[in-house]
């Protein structure tokens, strides 16, 4: 298990890297080399999926069906 304060590491040093990269990116691009900053603009993409996995992680609700979920996929007894 994870703690809070590792949690909140790994949330600070996700949003460094994408500010990071988009920094690059920009430069990059201002600088004419395109592809290298569509590159960029990628991995930072990535980073933002895994940052929302990341944030998604906490207090998530249970899927259908489950025994938390009032509702039931099971039929009526």
């Amino acid at each position: 298990m994870t703690s809070d304060r590792q949690s909140l590491l790994s949330f600070i040093g996700l949003l460094i890297a994408i500010c990071y990269l988009a920094t690059i990116a920009a430069v990059l691009a201002f600088y004419g080399k395109y592809t290298e900053a569509v590159g960029f603009g990628g991995l930072t993409t990535g980073l933002v999926g895994v940052l929302g996995a990341l944030i998604r992680g906490k207090g998530t609700a249970e899927p259908a069906g489950t025994p938390a979920d009032p509702i039931s996929t099971k039929e009526a007894e």
